[in-house]
C-alpha cells in the first residue's frame, strides 16, 4: 500500500516535525543528559550514552522524510541504552535503586520512530518494525528485571514492564497503520470521485457531439442530393447547420468551463425543451410523432436527464433504424413518475450495446430510475422511467 503524502507543502510537515524533535528533546533529554554524566559508569559508556540519546532525539527531527533510517538509528540507540550498566548517582539514589538507561525519558522517542515507519512506509516494513520493538519489548523487561526501587515484588513488576512496553509499543503502530488506512481510503474516494467525473463528461461529450454530428451529417447528405434540383433549399439546410454547430459549441464550451474550474452561466437543457429537439430532428429530415404531457416542473437533473434520453434515442434513430423510419417520442408523467419512451418502426441493427445506451443507463440511474432498451414489435425501443 503506498502511503499518500500529507496535505499542504512538504517543508510544513518537515518544520513540524522538526518542531517535536525539539520539543521532546528540551523536555526528555536535559534529566536524561544529566542522569548519564552523573550516572558513575566509565568514560566509553557514558560516550556512548550521551551519542544514543542525542541520537534518539535526532532520529526524531527526520523520522517523516526518511521514516525507517531514522527508526533503525533509533532502535540501535535502545540497543545501547539497553545494553549499558545501570546508573548510579544522584538519579539513582533518587530512584532507590541503581536502574537501566533504557528507563531514562527519551527512550519515549522510539515509539516515535515506530508510528512514523507504521504511519509512511510500505509494506513489508510495518509489520517488520513491530517485530524488531516487541523483541526490544522482552528484551527490556529482561534487562529491568534486577531493578527494586519501586517496592514491588519481583512478578508484579515484571508484570508491569511488559504490559507497559507491549501496549506502548502496539498503540504507536496502531495509531501508524490507522493513519496509512485513512490516507489510502481518502485517496481511493478521489479516485472514484475523478474516475465519476470522467464518465459524466465522457456521457456529456459523447451526447453533445454524436446529436449534433448526426444532424449536421444527415442535411449535409439531403443537400447533396436536393441543392442541385432545389437551391431555393440550400439557405434553410445551411442554416440549420449552422444553429446546430453553434448550439454544440455552446455546450461544449460549457463543458470545457467546468474542466478549467469556470462555472458555467449557459442553463441546461430539460423537460421543457424536448419540443425544440424533436423540432430539429424532424428538420434533419427524420419523421417523429410527439406525444408528451404538460412539461411542468421537474428536478433539473431529472429534466436534463429526459432531454438527454430523447435525444440519443432519436440520434440512435437517425443512425440505426433505417430510411423511412419513424420514430414515436412519448413523455407521461404522473405524481410521482415521469416515463420517457422513444421508439421507432425501422429495421434497427442487433449489436452490443454502445457507449451511448451505457450513458443513458447511467444518467437514468443517477436520479434513481431505470431504463429499458431492445427490439419490440416493429423496431426499437428506449423506455425510462423515473421517481419525481
Amino acid at each position: 500500500m503506498t502511503v499518500a503524502a500529507a496535505p499542504g507543502p512538504r517543508w510544513l510537515g518537515d518544520a513540524g516535525q522538526v518542531a517535536l524533535a525539539v520539543a521532546l528533546a528540551l523536555v526528555l533529554l536535559p534529566v536524561g543528559w544529566t542522569s548519564v554524566v552523573d550516572g558513575e559508569v566509565s568514560t566509553a559508556w557514558e560516550i556512548a550514552l550521551l551519542v544514543a540519546l542525542v541520537a534518539l532525539h535526532g532520529a526524531v527531527a527526520t523520522a517523516r522524510r526518511w521514516p525507517l533510517p531514522s527508526y533503525a538509528v533509533g532502535a540501535l540507540a535502545e540497543l545501547v541504552l539497553v545494553a549499558a550498566p545501570d546508573l548510579g548517582g544522584p538519579t539513582a539514589e533518587a530512584a532507590g535503586s541503581a536502574y537501566g538507561p533504557v528507563l531514562l525519558p527519551s527512550s519515549l522517542c522510539f515509539f516515535v520512530l515506530l508510528y512514523a515507519v507504521s504511519a509512511r512506509d510500505r509494506r513489508p516494513w510495518p509489520g517488520i518494525v513491530l517485530g524488531i520493538g516487541l523483541v526490544g519489548c522482552l528484551l527490556t523487561v529482561v534487562r529491568l528485571s534486577g531493578f527494586d526501587g519501586t517496592g514491588l515484588s519481583g512478578w508484579t513488576w515484571w508484570l508491569m514492564v511488559a504490559t507497559a512496553t507491549v501496549a506502548a509499543t502496539v498503540a504507536a503502530w496502531a495509531l501508524g497503520r490507522f493513519r496509512a488506512t485513512r490516507a489510502a481510503w481518502i485517496d481511493q474516494l478521489a479516485d472514484r470521485a475523478a474516475a465519476e467525473e470522467r464518465q459524466r463528461i465522457a456521457r456529456e461529450m459523447h451526447d453533445v457531439v454524436a446529436h449534433s454530428l448526426a444532424v449536421v451529417v444527415s442535411h449535409a447528405e439531403a443537400g447533396r442530393m436536393v441543392v442541385g434540383q432545389q437551391p431555393e433549399r440550400a439557405s434553410g439546410i445551411l442554416d440549420t447547420i449552422a444553429t446546430t454547430g453553434r448550439e454544440a459549441l455552446m455546450e461544449m464550451r460549457g463543458l470545457l468551463g467546468v474542466l478549467g474550474g469556470e462555472s458555467s452561466t449557459e442553463p441546461q437543457p430539460g423537460l421543457a425543451d424536448i419540443d425544440d429537439l424533436v423540432e430539429r430532428m424532424r428538420a434533419a429530415g427524420l419523421t417523429i410523432r410527439l406525444e408528451a404531457d404538460e412539461p411542468g416542473q421537474v428536478a433539473p437533473a431529472v429534466g436534463l436527464t429526459a432531454y438527454r434520453v430523447v435525444q440519443e434515442a432519436l440520434t440512435n434513430v437517425t443512425r440505426h433504424a433505417g430510411p423511412g423510419a419513424v420514430a414515436t417520442v412519448s413523455v407521461t408523467r404522473t405524481a410521482r413518475q415521469l416515463t420517457i419512451e422513444v421508439s421507432d418502426d425501422g429495421v434497427g441493427i442487433q449489436r452490443p450495446p454502445g457507449r451511448g445506451l451505457r450513458g443513458m443507463r447511467e444518467r437514468v440511474a443517477a436520479v434513481g430510475g431505470t431504463l429499458d432498451a431492445g427490439p419490440s414489435g416493429e423496431g426499437w425501443r428506449v423506455r425510462a422511467m423515473m421517481p419525481l
